[in-house]
């Protein structure tokens, strides 16, 4: 059963037209042992990009490919890695990203896809200046 009506899902599909890069979802799921929202975050990533022939999921196991978690820093599971021409956009989602969480990850999906940053020139000019390495890290939870 989808997790999106018919008609979210084709006011989703308008959202997305404008992706004009590759766009690949890294899930990392732990089949055995593994949280039961694995299942429920490849569900969304698939409706997502059943909406747009740009975007793709690929199935990551959290515990046999090690080489990837290495790779992307990937320390739980279910974790999504957004890649914008097979390049890290040093996005993550941790867990299934369902109410809250959804439309982050949709507005990702969207900047990884297009290139296009909602920043005011204040901000681009701030973040040009950081010489030290910096993560930004955003925690979204219901109140």
């Amino acid at each position: 059963m989808p997790l999106l009506a018919d008609n979210d899902a084709a006011v989703l599909r308008q959202h997305l037209q404008p992706i004009t890069a590759s766009v690949d979802l890294l899930l990392f799921t732990q089949a055995f042992g593994g949280s039961e929202s694995g299942p429920i975050a490849k569900q969304v990533l698939d409706e997502i990009a059943s909406l747009n022939d740009k975007v793709h999921v690929v199935e990551k196991n959290f515990v046999l490919d090690t080489d990837d978690r290495t790779r992307y820093g990937v320390e739980h599971a279910p974790c999504i890695v957004i890649l914008r021409n097979g390049e890290d956009t040093r996005m993550r989602f941790l867990g299934a990203p369902m109410g809250y969480e959804f439309v982050p990850l949709v507005e990702s999906v969207l900047l990884a896809g297009t290139g296009d940053v909602d920043l005011t020139q204040a901000s681009i000019d701030t973040l040009a200046r950081m010489t030290a390495p910096t993560a930004i890290k955003v925690f979204s939870t219901p109140n």
